[in-house]
């Protein structure tokens, strides 16, 4: 008779540094918050500017992604309001960034149709349409499938809300990006692998 124990925890054991490992770099996001993003500005100075905090205010995602990463490492579940929380928190960051999109579209003021960066400016305008839509259909797969048990989806959720954002910004200022804006830039790579982890791998499954 085959003796399935030995591989059964192993496969845990790499889950679980796996999960302690996305936890760990994810925390690169939290103080890049505080840190100069680009045109010496962070994101926490800009919260209230009138121009700007459409760009910032999703980047805060930042930090429940991080609790709630270093929970799922520690636990393998999410409570069912920490669940709901991490719903929402993506659902108002996706409004957040929506609004950004119909406060500049609609008056022609970007893309520009004139700018020397016209590439750059419509990449920064599809990139964040793309990662939602895209984002929306894996979120859908993970849940179908049943690969986002105990709440993961949630935390899936408000990865793609922050790449979104996050790709809008760091695609804007590409060429102004300081400490902050590579951290971010960081932080989207974790967000991004643990997000394509979760929906395209095999189910996942909490240590017991």
């Amino acid at each position: 008779m085959t003796n399935t124990t030995a591989p059964l925890n192993a496969s845990r054991r790499y889950r679980s540094a796996l999960s302690i490992g996305v936890a760990v770099l994810a925390l690169a996001g939290v103080p890049a918050i505080w840190l100069h993003f680009a045109w010496s500005t962070s994101p926490a100075s800009a919260l209230f500017d009138r121009g700007l905090w459409t760009l910032a205010w999703p980047l805060l995602l930042a930090v429940p992604i991080a609790a709630a990463l270093v929970r799922w490492a520690v636990s393998k579940r999410l409570s069912t309001g920490e669940r709901w929380g991490g719903r929402l928190l993506a659902a108002a960051a996706i409004g957040v960034t929506g609004w950004f999109y119909l406060g500049t579209s609609f008056d022609g003021e970007w893309p520009s149709r004139a700018s020397e960066w016209l590439l750059l400016e419509w990449l920064s305008f599809l990139a964040p349409l793309v990662i939602l839509i895209g984002g929306a259909a894996l979120t859908a797969r993970a849940l179908r499938t049943r690969r986002a048990p105990e709440g993961l989806d949630s935390i899936v959720m408000m990865e793609v809300a922050y790449l979104a954002n996050a790709a809008l910004c760091l695609l804007a200022f590409a060429d102004q990006l300081e400490i902050g804006g590579y951290l971010v830039l960081l932080t989207s790579v974790v967000y991004g692998s643990h997000a394509l982890a979760v929906a395209l791998t095999s189910r996942v499954e909490a240590s017991r």
